[in-house]
């Protein structure tokens, strides 16, 4: 018995032939079309587009703090860029892929989240000014300054809400891990935009009220977000 034998013996004719593809297969890979990649600010521009409305709105009805035009200009600038890049950093690192990456970096995030917070802790208490006489106090409104805390941490929350809602829909499917520190991210820019908002509104300019109200409400987001992102994220899930 030779080769030719054994191969013939063992492997009959046409045995191997593979069956032809179901229609279905052959349909199926008929319709593929390329798929468009996605685009590594596309997520970012979405959760501002959305997040900048409530902002900007307020912003724009005027009502600014009395005491604005009689603060040092250099001052104003300061605080404003302070809080702007502590909410640019916050979301671009909460939203947009390290280079050579495909999804976003939790630990970043958490780490330019953290230095942003602290970075307004530390300027609040040291640099925070106000023009005797001109600037309003809490108790010149008839309020304690634990009730003008409250008011306006409120309304920095209520400002990170849409950035936290429209980050849940942007990272549906690019958080599967640190999604507590991606929320804290997404929740500390929203909460630094309503304090970059407070900063031309708000006529209490007292330090404590600015650390505990506008300062505290940051953080106060920063901690919904680290809570409610990974919750939100795993109902959807579900």
């Amino acid at each position: 018995m030779n080769r030719e034998d054994f191969d013939e013996r063992m492997l009959p004719p046409n045995r191997l032939d593979a069956p032809p593809p179901s229609p279905d297969l052959l349909k199926a890979i008929q319709g593929m079309r390329p798929v468009r990649t996605r685009a590594r600010f596309g997520a970012l521009a979405l959760v501002a587009v959305v997040g900048l409305l409530l902002p900007v709105g307020v912003l724009a009805r005027g009502l600014y703090r009395p005491d604005l035009g009689a603060l040092p200009l250099g001052w104003v600038i300061a605080a404003a860029a302070l809080w702007a890049t502590a909410f640019i950093a916050s979301l671009a690192t909460a939203l947009v892929p390290l280079h050579g990456d495909v999804l976003p970096a939790p630990g970043s995030a958490s780490r330019v989240a953290g230095v942003s917070l602290a970075g307004l802790v530390i300027f609040t208490l040291l640099a925070t000014f106000q023009v005797p006489g001109v600037s309003v106090r809490p108790e010149d409104r008839h309020l304690t300054l634990f009730q003008s805390c409250v008011h306006c941490a409120t309304l920095v929350v209520e400002t990170a809400v849409p950035f936290l809602l429209a980050g849940l829909f942007a990272l549906r499917r690019l958080a599967p891990v640190g999604r507590a520190r991606l929320g804290m991210a997404l929740g500390a820019a929203g909460g630094a935009m309503g304090g970059f908002v407070l900063h031309f509104i708000c006529p209490y300019a007292e330090t404590a009220h600015v650390v505990l109200g506008h300062v505290g409400g940051t953080i106060l987001a920063a901690a919904a977000g680290a809570v409610l992102l990974p919750a939100l994220l795993r109902l959807k899930k579900d």
